[in-house]
This record gives structure tokens, C-alpha cells and sequence, in this order.
């Protein structure tokens, strides 16, 4: 039931490489659907100011895609040719990228990203915002094609490899659209921060909605068994994760009592505590997204309870 630090390090590499590919997907669709609409209500220079910092977060997102795919490349390397040692690991990059499912979609993803952080620009064009988000859309749900379902093959296979992309998506524009959230909150005034507050607020109730099903499938077909939830150490970061998701949900729920507080008399007081709620919420959701990449290196636990039932 031990995790070994190889599966552990492409792991989290993996799951900083998809939060990242989150952020963009939810920067730059979040911006057309919530961001904007706090920023066009304040024409305040720190509203211009914030523009400007969605701009170098996107890029920031980018930065980070590319340096932890590179790092999760690498070390799914190192775990193709069968030996520890990292000049092993460069030997096999080469043929991992042309030769494997692995290869060809991680090229075409950062390709996608690439395109989506370079067509939007300064989010000066709706149409160039609205393609930069399908880009981003694109890239995220190509994701799926590296989980179990895509490996799985058959009616099972492919209604998880459906199901994984619904969720991916839904949590990109939740969860890759907190730094916008947080970003235009902290910069506009009380009444433009309810604006982009509720609008977010009415998408993630979608996106939850969609990641609590998409999830319950998943479990039910990868896990299955109480044994395997308890017994396996995929059971068990599903578990944590789904404590954390819990904890996402208690505060989103605490987040729109205070965004119908913003248009009162004590909206300032309420502005700054969405913030700071905000942000805690922003470092959750990458915990979970980071568990989410250990749990996609694990093999089901479904899988492992019935080797351990014929052993």
C-alpha cells in the first residue's frame, strides 16, 4: 500500500502540470465569463492594473505547464527504461515522444496552450478570447486521454474517458478560475467584486454539479469496494482528495454569503474577507489537483483488491 518516491515525484509533476493547464483553461474562459464583468464596472487605474496581472498569471500558468511537463517527462522516461538512472531517463525521451500515446499528446496539449496563452494576448479581442479559451478547453479535456479509462478500452473504458473529460473541464473553470476571481476581487471596488463574484458563483455550481457525478462514476468503476477504498493507497488519496473537495465546497458556500454582503454597507469588510477565502481556496484546489495527478500514476484500486483477493 506504500507509495514509492519515483511514483510519487511523477505524481506530483503531473499534478502541477495539469493545475497549470487548469489555470489557463479558466483564465482565459473565466475572463469572458466573470472576470470581465468586474472589470468593466470599475474603470479605476487598479482595475487596468489587475487586467494586466490576469495577463502575466496566464503567462506565468504557461511557464509552469512547460517546465512541469518537462519534469513529468522526464521522469515517466526514467520509468520507461526500467532504470533509476536519469542518463537513462534522457536515452528514452527521444522515442517516448515519438513512439508513445504519452508523447504525441503531451506535444499537442502544450502546442494547444501555447496557442491559447498567445491568442489571447491582452484580452483586448472577445474573439480572440473566446478561441484562446477553446484552445485552452481542447488541451484539457486531451488530458483524459493519458487516465485509466483511455487504457481501458471498451463501453467502460469510454464512458470513463467521458467522464474524466466533463470533470476536467468543469474543474478548470472552477478551480483555474480562482486567480482571476482572486485577482479582480482584490482590485475593483465592493459592487464591481459582486458582479464578477456572482457570475463565477453560478458557474461553479455547474462545475461542481458535474465534478461530484463525473467523480462518483470514476469511484464506482475504479474503486468499487469499501476493501479497496480503505485497503490501497489509491483508496486512500481518493479519500483525502475527496475530503479536500468537502472542504473546497464548505467554502464556496461560505464565499456566496459574503458576495451578497459586497453590495451592502459593510461591503469593503466583506470584499477583504472573499479575498482571503479566495486565496485559501486557491491553495486547496491545487492540493487536490496535485492529488488528483498521484491518484492517475496509481493503478486502481479496483485492480489491486482483486490481485490481492487471488494472491
Amino acid at each position: 500500500m506504500s507509495v514509492s518516491t519515483d511514483l510519487l515525484v511523477r505524481g506530483v509533476a503531473r499534478g502541477i502540470h495539469v493545475a497549470a493547464s487548469l489555470a489557463i483553461l479558466g483564465t482565459t474562459a473565466g475572463y469572458r465569463l466573470f472576470a470581465q464583468a468586474g472589470l468593466q464596472r470599475d474603470k479605476s487605474s487598479a482595475a487596468r492594473n489587475a487586467q494586466n496581472a490576469i495577463v502575466k498569471f496566464l503567462r506565468a500558468s504557461f511557464a509552469v505547464v512547460v517546465i512541469a511537463g518537462l519534469i513529468w517527462l522526464l521522469c515517466e522516461a526514467i520509468y520507461a527504461s526500467g532504470s533509476n538512472q536519469i542518463t537513462s531517463g534522457f536515452d528514452a525521451i527521444l522515442p517516448l515522444l515519438r513512439d508513445t500515446n504519452f508523447g504525441h499528446l503531451l506535444i499537442i496539449r502544450m502546442i494547444l496552450m501555447a496557442g491559447a496563452v498567445l491568442v489571447f494576448g491582452h484580452g483586448q479581442s472577445n474573439r480572440r478570447v473566446l478561441l484562446a479559451g477553446s484552445f485552452a478547453a481542447v488541451a484539457v479535456a486531451l488530458q483524459a486521454g493519458l487516465g485509466h479509462g483511455a487504457a481501458m478500452g471498451g463501453a467502460e473504458g469510454h464512458l470513463l474517458l467521458a467522464t474524466l473529460i466533463l470533470h476536467l473541464l468543469a474543474a478548470g473553470l472552477w478551480l483555474g478560475g480562482l486567480v482571476s476571481l482572486l485577482i479582480v476581487v482584490k482590485a475593483v471596488t465592493p459592487e464591481a467584486a459582486f458582479r464578477a463574484a456572482t457570475w463565477f458563483s453560478r458557474l461553479g455550481i455547474a462545475c461542481v454539479i458535474t465534478i461530484a457525478v463525473t467523480a462518483a462514476i470514476q469511484g464506482w468503476y475504479l474503486i468499487g469496494s469499501i476493501p479497496a477504498l480503505t485497503g490501497t493507497a489509491y483508496g486512500l488519496v481518493a479519500v483525502g482528495k475527496l475530503a479536500l473537495f468537502l472542504i473546497l465546497l464548505a467554502i464556496a458556500a461560505m464565499n456566496r454569503w459574503q458576495t451578497s454582503r459586497l453590495t451592502t454597507p459593510s461591503g469593503q469588510h466583506a470584499k477583504e474577507f472573499l479575498y482571503k477565502s479566495i486565496a485559501i481556496e486557491t491553495a486547496i484546489g491545487l492540493t487536490v489537483v496535485v492529488l488528483a495527478g498521484i491518484l492517475m500514476e496509481l493503478p486502481p484500486a479496483m485492480d489491486i483488491a482483486k490481485m490481492n483477493m487471488t494472491g
